[in-house]
């Protein structure tokens, strides 16, 4: 992802997403290069639920004593809004922190690119960008201000949309994977102030930097294992290869 796509949000200057003609869907029209038609998203999206209707077919109807219990612990785990709660929190905090940094503080994250477009003989500057920003266009707060409320309303017309189906598949989960004694324990926790502060924050837990940072400062140690893993691959491949052979 380049940075300007990062700092599309941050910058709000990448046109007016509030228009009409923003907000209509792109037109799909036949490719003159090949002649064929472009692929129609409605029909490309049926093809993936298909699919998924296949690979991850639906499992068993719970019995309904433990899928009420388990719906309403699953409301109180994962209540409305608490995904565009956890993106908009990531979104603000990621845009503030972007433009808390510098031209020097990006030039150190890709010295190579900065070397290619930076000004010959001058050092980048360690102003914040938000300062460049403001001095540039005096009205650059009040736009990155709109361009937030912008995307928690599109974040909430997506979360309305998506999280009372994966609620349901949750609640369903839950229904078969715990008895009804574990069910109601589970429910009894989240009903006590720790555990609805618990199931306000559960979803915004997967964006805290430390999660993170968490998650890409494993990637050394698994790289570290690639020789180790290949190796294990590929005696396994020749033991599945040495099997007795079909006359």
């Amino acid at each position: 992802m380049s940075f300007n796509l990062m700092l599309a949000l941050a910058a709000a200057a990448v046109g007016k997403p509030t228009t009409t003609d923003a907000m209509k869907p792109p037109v799909i029209t036949t490719a003159p290069a090949t002649g064929r038609r472009a692929v129609d998203p409605m029909e490309a999206m049926a093809g993936m639920m298909k699919i998924i209707d296949k690979v991850f077919p639906a499992g068993p109807e719970p019995e309904p004593a433990r899928l009420a219990i388990a719906r309403d612990a699953t409301f109180r785990m994962f209540p409305k809004g608490a995904y565009a709660q956890a993106m908009n929190g990531f979104i603000d905090k990621t845009v503030d922190h972007v433009l808390s940094m510098s031209e020097a503080d990006l030039a150190d994250l890709a010295p190579t690119s900065a070397k290619k477009n930076g000004k010959a003989g001058k050092p980048p500057s360690t102003e914040p960008l938000r300062l460049a920003l403001t001095r540039k266009d005096p009205n650059f707060d009040a736009k990155l201000a709109a361009g937030k409320a912008f995307a928690q309303v599109m974040l909430t017309k997506v979360a309305d949309a998506a999280e009372p189906r994966f609620r349901d598949g949750m609640a369903r989960s839950l229904a078969r994977k715990f008895d009804t004694r574990q069910l109601g324990e589970i429910q009894a926790f989240l009903a006590t102030p720790t555990g609805a502060a618990y199931g306000r924050q559960m979803i915004g837990l997967w964006f805290e930097p430390d999660v993170i940072r968490g998650t890409f400062e494993a990637f050394p140690e698994i790289m570290r294992l690639m020789p180790e893993l290949a190796k294990d691959g590929a005696t396994f491949q020749a033991q599945m290869e040495s099997g007795p052979k079909k006359k």
